[in-house]
């Protein structure tokens, strides 16, 4: 079957708008931007709002402007840090910020929902840079995250935030689809970031 120029080009351009899409979703998904947002939904939900701006900010805010100064100094390639080898220090100061957080959150006395959720985050974080360290393995930080949070919107907030799980697996292909990891590294991500948020809505 000869193979026109025009379908090569048609072909082109749907892989183009794919990637596309892609992209945008993968920046729209990006850890930093749910862990900015979505803790202060949370704390509006539950009547603590700034301590949903505090986790925000240790969680979110504070990790995308370290990843945000990196870049300046090339130290890491993208937002996204998509090199295995410059996720080390990305991750090492990742764990500062949020175990700093939980410091302050303990020394406060704050509600034991924002102990939950910023211990999550830390146990999270720890596993997937032991895992992408030691194991030489990528494991997905967009699913691990986006499924934390729908697990822990759900347990804290309302069961109905369950019915965003598709959007993790929307999170999941963009990640595929950018070839920055396998179907099995955002599938373990994901499976990761739910169970122990899951553990985390337990002990709350």
């Amino acid at each position: 079957m000869r193979i026109t120029a025009d379908a090569v080009e048609g072909a082109q351009s749907r892989a183009g708008g794919t990637a596309r899409w892609a992209k945008a979703i993968t920046d729209a998904g990006a850890p930093w931007v749910l862990n900015a947002v979505v803790p202060v939904a949370v704390g509006a939900a539950l009547g603590a709002p700034w301590w949903g701006a505090f986790v925000s900010l240790v969680a979110g805010v504070l990790p995308i402007a370290m990843i945000v100064a990196m870049m300046v100094r090339r130290r890491v390639g993208d937002v996204h840090v998509t090199d295995r080898s410059e996720r080390t220090g990305v991750i090492a100061g990742i764990v500062f910020f949020v175990l700093a957080g939980l410091v302050v959150e303990l020394a406060a006395s704050a509600p034991a929902w924002v102990v939950a959720v910023t211990a999550a985050g830390l146990v999270t974080i720890l596993v997937v840079g032991a895992v992408t360290v030691l194991g030489r393995w990528k494991v997905s930080v967009h699913t691990a995250v986006a499924g934390g949070w729908v697990v822990l919107a759900a347990g804290l907030v309302s069961p109905w935030v369950l019915a965003a799980a598709p959007l993790v697996a929307v999170i999941g292909w963009s990640r595929v689809v950018l070839r920055d990891h396998t179907a099995a590294q955002v599938l373990v991500g994901a499976a990761l970031g739910a169970a122990l948020s899951a553990a985390a809505v337990a002990w709350v």
